[in-house]
C-alpha cells in the first residue's frame, strides 16, 4: 500500500518579520489598508500576504502593488522572505476581507494572532497569522 503525505508550507519567522516590517513602512507612508493577514492557501500549499484596501478600489491593484513593490526595497535582506508573488491585494468588499472584518477586530496597530482551523462567517480558515483587521 502507498500512502501520500503532503507536508504544510511553514510560515517561518523571518516571513513574519518581513510582514511585519512592510507593514510598518506602509503605514509611514499613509497607506490605508485595514486587512493585512498572512493567509494559508490549502488547496495550493502556499501562504499568502493578504493586503485588503479601499485603496484597490480607486487606485486599482497595479497601484498598490506598486506601494509594496516600493516598501518591500526598504526590507533589504529580508525582502528575501518575502517574494512580491506572496502577496495579494483585495478590495475590502471582497469575500475572504469582508468575512474576516465581519468575525475580528485588532484595532489599528501591528498584531500577530494566529488563527487555525477557525470558522468565521461560515468561512473556514485553516490557518492565519493576522496582523489587522480593522474596519
Amino acid at each position: 500500500m502507498v500512502e501520500n503525505t503532503v507536508l504544510k508550507e511553514q510560515l517561518t519567522g523571518e516571513m513574519i518579520e518581513a510582514g511585519a516590517k512592510l507593514i510598518q513602512d506602509l503605514d509611514e507612508q499613509g497607506v490605508v489598508f485595514p486587512v493585512a493577514v498572512w493567509y494559508f492557501l490549502s488547496e495550493r500549499n502556499q501562504w499568502q500576504l493578504v493586503f485588503a484596501s479601499p485603496l484597490v478600489r480607486s487606485m486599482g491593484s497595479r497601484g498598490f502593488y506598486e506601494k509594496i513593490s516600493e516598501a518591500r526595497k526598504a526590507l533589504g535582506v529580508l525582502a528575501d522572505a518575502l517574494p512580491l508573488f506572496s502577496t495579494r491585494v483585495m478590495d475590502t468588499s471582497d469575500r475572504l476581507p469582508k468575512n474576516l472584518l465581519t468575525g475580528l477586530h485588532t484595532g489599528p496597530g501591528l498584531s500577530r494572532i494566529r488563527l487555525s482551523r477557525e470558522v468565521i462567517d461560515r468561512h473556514f480558515i485553516d490557518d492565519a497569522l493576522v496582523y489587522r483587521i480593522a474596519g
